[in-house]
């Protein structure tokens, strides 16, 4: 590796010393601190508060104001400030101090996916407090397998990876994640991974729909892993509550037919976690670019600035029109 330059060693200390800092403040003031670092950061950011703009108007149309709207992209920045204070303070749990946090449901599902042996894929958004959902199943499940994307800076990676696995989950990195997470499962393991994440469409994505027709480049990666492996799919979100703590709701396991295709598996997997984003929509992370591609025909006038077209894109989207015919016939 590359000798560190000097502003990624600044970088480093920077961040340690924040880390250091929040680790060391009551849990109660990470609420009203993020509220002002996500105030700050929403209106020194130019361009993620365009992206958050964009994305509100491509998903919502006119059902908000743009006053609302932009009240909606400022809390979404707060409750981002909020999820990685926690996570920065994350070291400070333990299987007795998360229960005084933490409010878990769905968890004994007749379905058995906490038992040791079973294989299961927890699935969520960049939604709320998703680090603490990852950090809390070491807890309440047993400690599992997290995925690591590579950092420009390789020091700050160290910080977050020890920060993910502060409550006993194994940290790897992304490359061959699908070769090591397939030995995983049949082993009998357990791993959370995002749902959200919009992949490049040369990355061996599927197409799905959300918000009522906005087309995204997704992973199959989990619909893949489970159809191959039999692990339960089980999406699974987090709330805050008014008295600081965090509900985190574990819903059924996901059921599809067994001739589904991955992305049918994955659209199914969005239709359950989608409408919380309607329900609370500050919760969610707008200021990421969702939407990177669009079609290259029809009506694409719903999609924010920053979409391109792509003859890959169109490819994936013609082969999931295909398929859905094919199913339907």
């Amino acid at each position: 590796m590359a000798e560190p330059t000097f502003q990624q060693r600044l970088e480093y200390y920077g961040l340690s010393a924040v880390v250091w800092l929040v680790g060391r403040l009551p849990y109660g003031a990470l609420r009203r601190l993020a509220a002002v670092v996500g105030s700050i950061a929403y209106h020194a950011d130019k361009r993620g508060r365009q992206v958050a703009r964009a994305n509100l108007d491509a998903a919502f149309g006119d059902k908000y104001t743009p006053k609302e709207k932009a009240r909606i992209a400022e809390r979404s920045y707060q409750t981002f400030a909020r999820t990685m204070l926690e996570l920065f303070w994350a070291p400070n749990l333990s299987p007795e101090r998360f229960q005084q946090l933490a409010v878990v449901e769905g968890l004994d599902h007749p379905s058995g996916h906490k038992e040791i042996g079973k294989p299961v894929i927890y699935l969520c958004l960049h939604y709320s407090n998703f680090e603490w959902m990852s950090l809390i199943s070491a807890y309440i499940v047993e400690p599992g397998l997290v995925i690591t994307q590579k950092f420009k800076n390789p020091l700050l990676g160290a910080i977050f990876d020890r920060l993910r696995s502060s409550t006993g989950h194994q940290i790897f990195p992304q490359e061959r994640a699908m070769i090591r997470m397939l030995k995983h499962l049949k082993s009998g393991g357990k791993f959370s991974m995002l749902n959200d994440l919009n992949i490049d469409p040369d990355e061996a994505g599927v197409i799905i729909e959300t918000f009522g027709g906005l087309k995204l480049c997704a992973t199959q990666m989990h619909a893949a892993l489970a159809m191959r492996t039999g692990a339960l799919i089980m999406p699974v979100e987090c709330h805050p509550m008014p008295d600081g703590r965090v509900r985190m709701h574990i819903h059924p396991p996901l059921e599809y037919p067994e001739n589904a295709t991955a992305a049918e598996v994955t659209q199914l997997c969005w239709n359950v976690l989608e409408p919380s984003i309607h329900a609370e929509p500050h919760l969610w992370l707008w200021a990421y670019k969702h939407w990177r591609f669009k079609p290259s025909e029809g009506d694409t006038s719903r999609y924010p600035f920053y979409s391109n077209t792509a003859k890959r894109f169109d490819k994936l989207v013609r082969e999931t029109e295909k398929a859905a015919k094919k199913g339907a016939a």
